[in-house]
C-alpha cells in the first residue's frame, strides 16, 4: 500500500518503492503512517501489554458497538482469543 494522503510510498531500496502492509507496516522496525492510523497511549500504560491489543481494540469494539449496538445492562459473549476477540 501507499500513504492515504498522497498515494506515495515513503521508503525505497535500490530505487524501488517499499509498500506499506495493511496501511501501517507494523511488522517493520520503522514506519511512516497517516495520522488516522495512530492511537495515543497513556504514558503510564504498560507497553508490553498495550502492544498486544494494537488494532484489536478499534476493530473489536467498533464491531460490537456499530453492529450489535448493545445498551447499558446488556449481556454479551466474546468468542476468540486473538487480539480482536480479546478487545
Amino acid at each position: 500500500g501507499v500513504m492515504i494522503g498522497d498515494g506515495q510510498s515513503r521508503f525505497s531500496i535500490n530505487g524501488k518503492p517499499i509498500y506499506h502492509f495493511v496501511g501501517t507496516s507494523t511488522f517493520s522496525e520503522y514506519t511512516v503512517v497517516h495520522v488516522g492510523c495512530v492511537a495515543k497511549i497513556n504514558p503510564s500504560a504498560p507497553l508490553d501489554k498495550v502492544c498486544v491489543l494494537s488494532c484489536g481494540i478499534s476493530t473489536g469494539l467498533g464491531a460490537a458497538l456499530n453492529v450489535a449496538k448493545p445498551v447499558k445492562g446488556s449481556s454479551v459473549a466474546v468468542f476468540g482469543l486473538g487480539a480482536v476477540g480479546l478487545a
